[in-house]
């Protein structure tokens, strides 16, 4: 009897914690889409009577990449709502609220965007967005903590790293992380750079030089801020923190490679693997050897440091004339409609200032608490 207590404790912390940790990338991934629905935010103006676009006449060309990129960008969304709304609700009654969720979002953003003259609202938008964010919904009982699927899943994030909010917050994270892979910024693993939203002119001139320093510096510090920041909420950083900090970078590069192969369409979608990229990623890994003895309270401070002066450095680099990337990804206007390489773009922007945000906040917490 105390045993089958102990066992059902057991899983409903485990379904518990699994619940919040959903919450708090749903929270996450919702302010990404809100970044990339209203950037960029400037020349605010009425332009049409408010909710026009409801009754406008269906667009006479639709284009396929359109429709898959709006799905794609609210499944996760629906997905990570109806899970973490399981706390309380019955499966279909989370399903159903997640997918309300979605659509009022997704009707608010498309009404902010009659005053923004960069952005174009569409009544296509808000029916293809509704239908990724119901349809991420339903998909989501299958792996809550309830389900086998589910519990294995959390049970891994449990023998991995420190349970309680850190262990989570930098769980989200990393999977954001993963997912700005899916940009296409000037440096491979150069997140934060908002030169073409603010406006932004990079302080270094161009040599061959001083590029592929400043390339090797921006993957450096990167990495090294990742790793660092990964094992500040890890359990212990032997094998299991580099073995998963190297199937992270292993994702990350797939994923830069299917991004260079189905947004930039390029011929050779590893192209992006240069002598800097190279030169960053060897020095971050002998950065890591070196430091990730030091205490997890010291851990977060190093990353908090490597991710500031990353996001220094990414603003300062040149352009290379010799890499161009397309407008459509990079300029301030691009993606007049709300797709998935803008919001991956607009993830790629604001990550490096939510892991700052969260060591910030982390780190006098840890202190008070006299944790490590």
């Amino acid at each position: 009897m105390v045993l089958d207590s102990q066992s059902a404790a057991t899983a409903h912390g485990v379904q518990s914690r699994g619940y919040k940790l959903a919450g708090m990338a749903a929270l996450a991934y919702s302010l990404v889409i809100i970044y990339a629905s209203l950037q960029p935010f400037v020349d605010w103006r009425a332009l049409d009577p408010f909710g026009n676009f409801l009754l406008a006449p269906w667009p006479r060309w639709i284009t396929v990449d359109d429709i898959v990129f709006n799905l794609a960008a609210y499944i996760p969304l629906g997905f990570l709502l109806a899970t973490s709304l399981r706390a309380r609700r019955t499966p279909a009654a989370a399903a159903m609220i997640a997918g309300l969720i979605c659509a009022a979002l997704s009707l608010a953003l498309e009404s902010v965007q009659q005053y923004l003259p960069a952005r174009i609202a569409s009544n296509v938008d808000f029916l293809v967005n509704t239908c990724g964010g119901v349809g991420g919904a339903m998909l989501a009982p299958l792996f809550s903590p309830g389900q086998r699927l589910g519990h294995t899943l959390v049970s891994l994030r449990n023998r991995g790293f420190v349970s309680g909010t850190p262990g989570d917050a930098v769980l989200v994270l990393a999977g954001l992380w993963l997912l700005t892979q899916l940009h296409a910024p000037i440096i491979a693993l150069g997140n934060g750079d908002l030169r073409s939203s603010i406006g932004w002119v990079g302080l270094l001139r161009y040599t061959p030089g001083t590029y592929l320093l400043a390339e090797a510096g921006v993957v450096m510090l990167n990495v090294t801020g990742f790793g660092m920041l990964l094992a500040s909420a890890a359990r212990d950083t032997g094998t299991g923190y580099w073995r998963a900090l190297a199937l992270l970078i292993a994702g990350a590069c797939t994923l830069r490679a299917a991004a260079a192969a189905l947004l930039l369409r390029t011929e050779n979608s590893w192209s992006w693997l240069t002598p800097g990229f190279g030169l960053g990623l060897a020095a971050a890994l002998v950065t890591l050897l070196a430091l990730i003895r030091v205490p997890p309270r010291v851990r977060a401070a190093l990353a908090l440091f490597a991710l500031l002066a990353a996001v220094v450095l990414v603003n300062m680099i040149p352009e290379n004339p010799y890499r161009p990337v397309p407008s459509y990804l990079l300029a301030g206007g691009a993606g007049h409609l709300l797709n998935f390489a803008g919001i991956m773009r607009a993830l790629s922007d604001i990550w490096p200032f939510l892991a700052i945000a969260f060591l910030l906040f982390s780190l006098p917490a840890r202190h008070r608490n006299g944790q490590y």
